[in-house]
């Protein structure tokens, strides 16, 4: 017996849900974690020190500490706040996300439909599959771009744990975030 296709229907990605997602996956990068942890071990250990200068004088010093504190702090502020406006521009720019694409989940193919045109494409093609909580799919055909697939616009029978399950017979490795 044919399993039954996996559907969903109408999916589509507002600016806000792209800028979440991809923030998301921004900051689970090993590479962004390590740099926040040595950004905020700096800030603070600065701080400490500029705490302990006040403890000892009872008064702030007139040092470059303190200029190099806000700057730090100034920094961190602004990387998240550049880094949202760079998805948001991305957002803009990627005129398929604007779309709402109907998906369809065979056991040999994926294939999606908008007003842009259809696509299709072997399960071969997608080298990697990631979860981000709590309602979307990313599956990844190239590291450079992905399909986004809404699991709130699985239409039953269909499950998040029956595509999980297609996912794994096709030995797609899975990430949650």
């Amino acid at each position: 017996m044919k399993p039954t296709p996996i559907v969903l229907s109408s999916v589509q990605l507002s600016a806000d849900e792209f800028v979440a997602v991809n923030f998301r996956l921004w900051r689970a990068r090993t590479r962004t974690r390590l740099n926040h942890w040595i950004l905020g071990a700096a800030i603070a250990l600065l701080s400490m020190s500029l705490g302990l200068k006040v403890y000892q004088s009872g008064r702030l010093p007139q040092s470059s500490s303190l200029v190099f504190l806000a700057v730090a702090v100034g920094y961190a502020l602004l990387r998240f706040g550049l880094v949202r406006y760079q998805l948001r521009r991305g957002y803009a720019k990627n005129t398929a996300a604007h779309q709402p694409t109907d998906f369809t989940l065979t056991d040999t193919e994926i294939r999606g439909r908008s007003a842009l045109g259809q696509f299709s494409g072997k399960w071969s093609l997608i080298r990697r599959a990631v979860w981000v909580r709590p309602h979307w799919l990313l599956l990844y055909p190239t590291e450079a771009a992905c399909y986004y697939l809404d699991m709130r616009r699985l239409q039953a029978p269909a499950t998040p744990d029956a595509v999980e399950q297609l996912l794994a017979t096709h030995q797609i490795p899975q990430q949650r975030i």
